[in-house]
């Protein structure tokens, strides 16, 4: 299996070099996605999502930085204009929220979920304690 990163029209060069070499004696299947998020910005995240859980209360408590990140998810996609689900749970007891997971977001919406973050923590007056190193630049 060959796989190309594209930034730019500048990588067509590449990908026609590897189509010219490929084999289609056999069909192939080329397939085009989005670059899931970043280990720069999984860090990014959970650095964020740890001081979050450090600093802020939610309904009289504290959460865990799991909680926050499902909190913070499912409000950012709401405020995104998409829908986390609620869905009774099976059991019978209350209701779950299926929402897409983090870790299958792309580079540009995992770049917009530490945006939304950053400003929550803004308003709620986090101190961030890792330097952004991506000077508010997340893809």
């Amino acid at each position: 299996m060959t796989e190309i990163v594209m930034r730019g029209l500048d990588d067509t060069c590449r990908l026609m070099g590897v189509l010219h070499g490929t084999d289609f004696s056999k069909p192939k299947k080329i397939v085009i996605e989005d670059l899931d998020r970043s280990s720069d910005q999984n860090r990014a995240l959970h650095a964020m999502l740890t001081d979050i859980a450090r600093q802020v209360d939610h309904a009289g408590r504290k959460w865990d930085v799991l909680i926050w990140k499902r909190l913070l998810t499912a409000a950012w996609l709401r405020e995104s204009g998409e829908q986390p689900q609620m869905i009774p749970a099976v059991d019978g007891n209350g209701f779950d929220v299926i929402y897409e997971r983090t870790s299958k977001l792309g580079v540009k919406q995992c770049a917009e979920l530490i945006e939304w973050v950053a400003a929550f923590g803004a308003e709620h007056q986090v101190r961030w304690t890792q330097k952004d190193r991506w000077g508010g630049r997340y893809d």
